[in-house]
This record gives structure tokens, sequence and C-alpha cells, in this order.
């Protein structure tokens, strides 16, 4: 028995390292060669093909001849050996003639390919491929107003122009060690002609996928499918994600792990598997999400305070429980129990983003699922019937989203009040002796109110979207640089006394107000930090439409330090107690009137 187990071990080794090879020849060739048979792949299928192709093979060289066969129909140019490969452009990558060729490279402004539309922001392109144009565009990427006499008609082909400057070497082969004793080698710039890169693939591109697909795996009880998600998760950080340095993450490893982990798993495991994946990113804007939502809650709302898991929040009076009410059991375990098995599958940048995330997660689940909680020693029966996201401050009374407090005092619930109500209190807001800012969350589209109380033009350039050319985020060329370019706007409201009120709910949105605010020293910020983490998202859907997002470009703050990981930190911390939400206090609000009126 012992034996057999050791085998079994040993098998399962060779396997995970050829998957490793595999994933780290797959993104090279996914994101940065250019031919034109890799731009016709389904890459979704071919990492679910590629994951069970190369888990057949029992040694390493089964694992390079397997390796040669199934990239060859999409990369014909690539090539795997057991020594290191030469940097030298390879003579069989070049027409004899090359006339009338274009040298094609990718370009990924962070990146695009692959990934779902809904952010214009990123782009990747393959340069001087031959593109649709819209009439406007030139090949060189002029427009008919900077040059007349280059013309491209509507919907005619033209090469695509660049998004930056920089190209991989003319040269130059990119190499790189895959495995213990593989390397891959493959140019990242081909010859093009008439849309066809060369050398042609001898095989057809769609008979070689019709043909994979009649045997490749089509869901998450295949542990070829899952392994194939997992590296196709896997690439898009390894190339393109912003923030491995600040965070110390060893990206490296974490696909030894999620590897090892599937082989354990099932298909009901799979969203789990993506969530411990992910989760050693720590990004608070990394979410996975199957086709079911998942986050349907009973009618309360919960917060982790002093280490409890407590009721904030009772939307249905008959069901006996009140706000202050602590839960010792769900389900059977205690909220501290499942408090820690839910560390390793939530990607936080900064405790107190956990501590938000974690309690929703406690007690949300699928529609009209049931859970059991056990409050002072009694054991209740709730069902899921609450969509938690969309539903649960809609069935909250409604507040105007500001107040008018004693001592010329303003209250502005930033999370709720729109700018047009903004705008129509300006009269008392200029009238006022301190302004209250609540941004414990998202603002409602309203940072305008920023240009009130900043008092010179705003020129921070505070986010940044890098440009690659290369894999693993080498020689990086250089990147964009972005910020609000505010100007000030009467009447100005900085020389009142204001006070920004924060924790670890303020995400993204709502670290780029608290970015100028503390950049530009306009407020005291009290409370918690901030959340650590801001930056337009990114997404790409998996096969079986699991959808993965995350932070696509790096953010700093104004002064160019580092936000991520560390958010906004309050000048005057509070703390909530679980005494304060028994009373109906709010601690953070009164801390911010005790300032004001000082």
């Amino acid at each position: 028995m012992v034996s057999f187990i050791l085998s079994c071990h040993a098998q399962n080794n060779q396997e995970i390292n050829n998957l490793v090879s595999f994933a780290k020849a797959y993104g090279y060739v996914k994101y940065f060669h250019p031919s034109t048979e890799a731009d016709q792949v389904d890459w979704g299928w071919f990492s679910v093909y590629g994951s069970e192709q190369v888990m057949q093979c029992e040694n390493t060289e089964e694992l390079l001849q397997t390796m040669q066969r199934i990239f060859e129909p999409i990369a014909p140019t690539v090539s795997f050996s057991f020594a290191q490969p030469s940097a030298d452009y390879p003579i069989e990558a070049k027409p004899t003639n090359e006339q009338g060729y274009l040298l094609v490279y990718w370009q990924h402004f962070g990146v695009s390919r692959d990934m779902n539309k809904g952010n214009p922001l990123y782009r990747s392109i393959k340069v001087n491929s031959l593109q649709k144009t819209d009439g406007n565009e030139t090949p060189s990427g002029e427009t008919q107003e900077s040059n007349p006499n280059k013309k491209a008609g509507k919907d005619e082909l033209a090469p695509a122009p660049p998004l930056f400057q920089g190209s991989p070497k003319e040269n130059e082969n990119w190499t790189a060690q895959i495995g213990k004793e593989l390397w891959i080698s493959m140019p990242l710039l081909l010859y093009s002609k008439d849309g066809q890169t060369f050398p042609k693939s001898t095989t057809d591109i769609e008979e070689f996928m019709v043909s994979g697909e009649q045997t490749t795996a089509t869901d998450a009880s295949s542990l070829s499918f899952r392994c194939g998600n997992l590296i196709n998760t896997w690439n898009v950080f390894q190339h393109f994600y912003p923030y491995f340095t600040e965070m110390s993450i060893d990206w490296d490893n974490e696909l030894k792990a999620s590897l090892t982990r599937t082989y354990k798993s099932d298909s009901d495991g799979h969203v789990d598997d993506l969530k411990r994946l992910t989760s050693a990113l720590k990004d608070n804007h990394v979410s996975v999400r199957g086709t079911e939502n998942p986050y349907f809650a009973p009618p309360i709302d919960v917060a982790w305070i002093e280490g409890q898991l407590v009721i904030t929040e009772v939307f249905d009076p008959t069901m006996g429980f009140k706000p202050g009410d602590t839960i010792e059991q769900i389900n059977g375990a205690t909220p501290q129990q499942l408090y820690e098995n839910l560390r390793p599958k939530i990607s936080a940048a900064t405790q107190g983003w956990f501590d938000y995330i974690a309690p929703i997660l406690m007690i949300t689940g699928k529609l009209n699922t049931t859970l059991n909680i056990t409050v002072a020693g009694k054991t209740a029966e709730l069902e899921r019937k609450l969509n938690y996201y969309a539903q649960k401050d809609s069935i909250k009374p409604s507040e105007p989203g500001y107040r008018f407090l004693e001592d010329g005092i303003v209250y502005l619930n930033l999370d709720a009040i729109p700018m047009d109500t903004i705008n129509k209190i300006m009269p008392q807001l200029e009238k006022s002796k301190a302004i209250i800012a609540d941004v414990r969350g998202y603002p409602n589209n309203n940072h305008e109110l920023i240009r009130h109380l900043i008092s010179k033009k705003d020129d921070h350039k505070w986010m940044q979207v890098d440009h690659f050319i290369y894999p693993d985020q080498q020689q990086i060329p250089g990147y964009s640089d972005f910020g609000w370019s505010m100007e000030p706007k009467d009447p100005f409201l900085g020389d009142k006394k204001v006070i920004f009120i924060t924790d670890g709910r303020a995400v993204s949105y709502a670290e780029s107000y608290l970015g100028f605010i503390e950049g530009y020293k306009l407020a005291t910020i009290i409370g918690q930090p901030s959340s650590g983490t801001n930056g337009n998202v990114n997404s790409f859907t998996l096969p079986g439409d699991y959808i993965i997002s995350f932070t696509g470009m790096r953010v700093l703050k104004h002064d160019g330090s580092q936000l991520h990981g560390i958010g906004f930190l309050p000048d005057a911390y509070v703390e909530r107690t679980i005494e304060g939400v028994r009373a109906g206090r709010d601690e953070f609000l009164e801390k911010a009137i005790e300032l004001a009126k000082q």
C-alpha cells in the first residue's frame, strides 16, 4: 500500500510539473507570439486541451514531443529543447525575399486580449497586422486632418499603428526555461504579408481545433478542465498584474499550489480553487463569479466588530433579533472558525477590507437556501431571499443624504447624496462653519465637490497603465499616466473646517476621492484606514462562464507613494463597538462632530 501511494504521488508530481511547463508556454504564445494562427485559436479551449495532453506524458521526453506537437499548429516558429536555445532570430522565421512584408508584434496597454469588453482604457494590438479602419485612420496612425493625402477608406484594411513607442528587438529570439530541463524559444516579431505571418503552419487551425474538441472536457467535473482554467487565470496576472512587487507575491509557487489543490477538488469546488489562487494577489477588486449569484442573504446585515459577528441591521422585526446581538454559531460553526476558513478565499489588500467582506460571505449564499444562526443560545432557521448588494440599501428608510446639525455643521453622506443635491444646498454649505463628509463606502458620483475645496488647478498624475511588449513583465518600455485635472470652482469651501470619515469599506473611486483630500490636505481624515485598492477594473471569462475581475492599473498617492495594500490612514482613529451598535450610536460621526466643534 505504501509503495502504491508513493507511486501515485510521484505520478501526480510529474503531471503537475508538466502542467507548469505548459502553463508558461501557453502564456508566452497567447500574449506575445504574433502568428496569424495564434489569432484564430480558441484559447479557452486550448488551455483545457493542452492540459489533458501534457498530463498524459510520463517523462520529459514525452513532454517535449507533446508540447511541440500541440503548439506547432498555433505557432510554427515556437520550439522546445532540453538545452538553452540561441537568442538569435531563427532563420526559418524570415522569408527569402522580404519585399512586401511587415514586421508584426504585440503591444499591450494594460491588456485587452481575451478580456471582457467593457473597459476601453485597456488595449492590446498586434502592430502592423491588417485591421479594418473607420475611414479616418491611415497606415501610420495619422488622421485625415493631419495628412489629407493619406487616406484609408471605410472598412478597408490597413496596418494597425502602435499604441506606444517600443518594440521587441528585430533579430531577437525570446528564450525562457519553463521546466527543470525544458526550454522554449520563439520570435516576438514575425514577417507578415497580406494578413498571413511567415511561415504558415502546415496544419489547418480550424481542423486542429475541431479534431481536438471531440475529446476535450467541457465542464469542471474534469481535472483537465479545472487545470486549464487555473492556467488561463494564472497567465493573465503573470504578464499584466501591476502589484507583484508591492505585495511580495510568489506567483510561480501559487501556480503549483493551485494545480496541486485541484487534484483533490471537484466541480463543486472549482470556484473555491479559483478564489484560492486569486486571493494571493491581495487585490480588493478581485472577484470570482460562477453562473449563479451567491449573494443572497436573510433579512439582516452584519459586521465584524471587536472580534465578533454582530447584527447591525434587522429588516424583519418579527424575527426577534435586534442590532447589537452577537451571532454565536452559523450552521454549527462559530463565526471565528468561519472567519479563519475564509481567509485563503478572499483577495484582500488590507485587514479592513477582509473584515468588511468576510461577514457578508458568512451569511450570503444561493437564493432560497437556508442557514441556522444561534443568538443568545437560541437557534433560528433563516431563508436567503434578499439580494445583498442590489436590495439591501433600498429597503432601509430613505434619507436625504445630508443633515444640518447644530453649531453650523453640515453632514454629507457621500455614499448617498448626488452632486445635484449638493449643488442645491451649496448656499447652506457656503454659510456653514464646518462640513463633515462621510465616505465609508462608495461615493454617489459627487467628486465635483472636490473642486469647491481646492484653491489651485490640480496637475497630479496618480494613475499608471504599463506598456508591455515582453513576457513576464520584463523590459517594460514605459507607462501612461493619468489624473483628473480638476480646477477650482466657486464657491470656495476650503476655508471651513472640513472632516472626512472613512473606513475599510472605502475602495476604488472612494480612494480617488481620498487621494485629493490627503494629497492637498483639504480636510482632517478620521475613522479607519481605507481599503487600499484603486484603479480601473479589468475582467475575463473562463470556459464554464466563470468571470474574474481584477485591478488592471497601478494607482499611487498624490505624493507618488504606495497606496495599494496601505490605503489612506486617518489622522484620528475611531473604533466601532458592540455597545455603540446596541445603543444606536454612530461613534465615527460623534467623533467628527466633536472635532468640528473645537
